[in-house]
């Protein structure tokens, strides 16, 4: 493929949620929340995988259809989809010692799905993947440890319900310090990974599925990324049982290998490349990509995020996190919550949330409305000054008022698969400046003096 010149971005976000089904909730869902439940999977990892790459496919497939024009190398086509889109019954896909990776296995049906010739021009987020490597899971799961682990988060889960006042507060915080004490002595270490395709080739990554093929990797973990307890009574890998790999991100955060856990790549362009990174979740909240980009050795003092994404199940943009510079965006697909209030989702909002002034659309199923989804875009004004938030001087990003984009919101038609592995529903695609997509960075004001275009 010829070298792109891309001008213009167009974001699609697929609404789905992806939260577990028969949902128990604690706390407040939209912040410092938890759920105990019980996921819906196939037994078999591989037809597992080939069954949400299917539901994966119609979503991609349904955005590519609406395109009007499909093939434009000024337009880059930026697709996102929620975090733990792809899991297993267990919760993580378990692999043992020497054994493939299961995310390897993932990325190598998506790439099969999706040829560059067929899907000219697009960058597809393609949710995120919980995987652990674990010599004998079923002897860790049926450990005393193990299972006084899950009885204890129960008993304290049960007691939050019953109690009210004061003492629900004090309950729920004794739960969530009991499971970030035991984070601290996991018994299954996890990995959540984004997952990403480009029709272009990425700068300076290297892969045996090719430089378009490759992941990025969570930092944090929180009290809520896995289930408080399995309701059915199945073994599951519990969020009192697992934790995330510390990573090394003292020199930055620039991808140079599929496999890294990095999070900042560039898709090249005829006269200069597109500057993306990929945030998973909780990152955001704890200012990863503020942090990091800052230490990043970027080629030229003016670089910096042109696009800022986020993929996410209980997140959204939050000012003092978002590291894209002046003229660059930042956009978030969830799937856990909507933004707005019951009775509004499935048309196009704008307002300000949360500090971020913003336009979004929400997805919630008619089946159960305790599953949702939304989808969310800012435009940014000026970046951050200085990546301590906190830092005497310091400065958040700023925003501009959206350009008046369309929300285009296409429900995605339910597959054979989509029961099987999906509690709330096929979900819904919101395309963003389908007609007229928006310029890819164009400067809206001079970043304030002294800052870092991306994010420092």
């Amino acid at each position: 493929m010829r070298t792109p010149a891309y001008e213009k971005v167009r974001f699609a976000g697929y609404a789905i949620p992806t939260t577990p089904a028969d949902i128990i909730a604690f706390g407040d869902q939209r912040g410092r929340g938890a759920m105990a439940g019980t996921y819906r999977a196939a037994d078999d990892l591989l037809a597992d995988v080939r069954g949400r790459a299917a539901v994966m496919k119609a979503a991609v497939d349904l955005t590519r259809g609406a395109l009007p024009d499909l093939g434009d190398p000024s337009v880059l086509n930026v697709f996102v989809a929620p975090e733990f889109f792809w899991h297993g019954p267990l919760g993580p896909y378990v692999s043992t010692p020497g054994g493939r990776d299961p995310a390897e296995i993932v990325l190598e049906v998506l790439s099969e799905q999706f040829p560059a010739s067929q899907y000219p021009h697009f960058l597809l987020v393609l949710g995120s993947v919980v995987t652990a490597e674990v010599a004998d899971i079923d002897a860790v799961l049926d450990s005393v440890d193990a299972r006084t682990r899950t009885d204890i988060v129960r008993h304290l889960g049960e007691a939050w319900r019953r109690s009210s006042g004061v003492m629900r507060g004090v309950i729920f915080d004794m739960m969530v310090d009991f499971i970030r004490s035991a984070h601290a002595y996991p018994l299954v270490q996890v990995r959540n990974r984004g997952l990403v395709i480009s029709s272009t080739p990425v700068d300076g990554i290297v892969s045996a599925l090719g430089a378009g093929a490759f992941t990025t990797q969570k930092h944090y973990d929180s009290h809520e990324d896995f289930l408080l307890w399995e309701t059915a009574g199945k073994p599951v890998v519990t969020e009192a049982m697992a934790t995330y790999p510390r990573l090394d991100l003292s020199a930055g955060d620039f991808k140079t290998h599929a496999s890294d856990p990095h999070a900042i790549f560039a898709v090249p362009g005829d006269r200069t490349a597109v500057n993306v990174a990929v945030e998973v979740c909780l990152d955001h909240a704890d200012r990863r990509l503020r942090k990091s980009s800052a230490r990043s050795p970027w080629p030229r003092p003016d670089d910096g995020l042109d696009l800022h994404l986020v993929p996410s199940c209980g997140m959204q943009l939050h000012a003092p996190a978002v590291a894209a510079r002046s003229g660059g965006w930042a956009f978030n697909c969830d799937g856990q919550y909507p933004l707005g209030d019951l009775g509004t989702e499935g048309v196009r909002r704008q307002g300000v949330v949360a500090g971020v002034e913003c336009v979004y659309a929400d997805y919630v199923d008619s089946a159960s409305p305790a599953h949702a989804a939304h989808t969310q875009l800012a435009r940014v004004r000026t970046g951050p000054l200085l990546p301590d938030e906190n830092a005497p001087g310091a400065m958040d990003a700023t925003f501009a008022p959206p350009p008046q984009v369309t929300v285009d919101i296409l429900p995605v038609p339910p597959i054979d698969e989509v029961g099987g592995l999906f509690a709330g529903g096929a979900g819904a695609v919101h395309i963003y400046g389908i007609t007229e997509p928006m310029p890819l960075r164009e400067s809206l004001r001079a970043d304030r003096p002294g800052s870092h275009a991306g994010g420092g």
